[in-house]
């Protein structure tokens, strides 16, 4: 096999890979995305951890959150939802989400932990399982939602621009 077949067949594979992984369900996609993105903030946190040994874990921890945002915003807007433009817009929208998040697990962890006297880590996997379907909805309908396609008298009137 020659070189240009070579690189021929190497594009190929790629692009039925890539073909591949977006005609996967699109909840497979974000299950994976999230997974990747909290072992990836758990590996981030034991770096920066090894690295700045002097700071305070608090503020490791801050680092860890501002780096991992961006992965995992881009991530989940490129790999997962397939949106392009309104960066900013979607960022803020995701990091509503992760802060709403986190107050959901607190609630979740205190109410099955407290009232409910359930283990610890048990309650965390609930929490994750309920977290994973609110934030896939939350993501999907609210930070990379998808404009909606005109109607048939919008577009009618949108020729005459009177509806905007």
């Amino acid at each position: 096999m020659n070189i240009k077949n070579s690189i021929k067949h190497l594009f190929n594979h790629e692009r039925s890979l890539i073909e591949h992984w977006f005609s996967t369900d699109e909840r497979i996609r974000f299950a994976i995305m999230a997974a990747l993105n909290m072992g990836l903030r758990y590996v981030l946190f034991i770096l920066l951890s090894i690295l700045f040994t002097t700071l305070h874990y608090q503020l490791t921890l801050l680092m860890m959150w501002l780096i991992s945002s961006f992965i995992a915003f881009y991530s989940y807007k490129k790999l997962v939802f397939a949106t392009n433009g309104n960066h900013l817009k979607e960022y803020l929208k995701s990091i509503a989400i992760w802060t709403l998040s986190y107050f959901i697990n607190a609630g979740i962890l205190a109410l099955l932990v407290n009232q409910y006297q359930l283990n610890l880590y048990q309650s965390q996997g609930i929490a994750i399982c309920f977290l994973l379907i609110s934030n896939y909805l939350l993501f999907k309908h609210f930070a990379f939602r998808k404009p909606s396609p005109l109607k048939f008298w919008e577009k009618l009137f949108s020729v005459f621009d009177i509806i905007k």
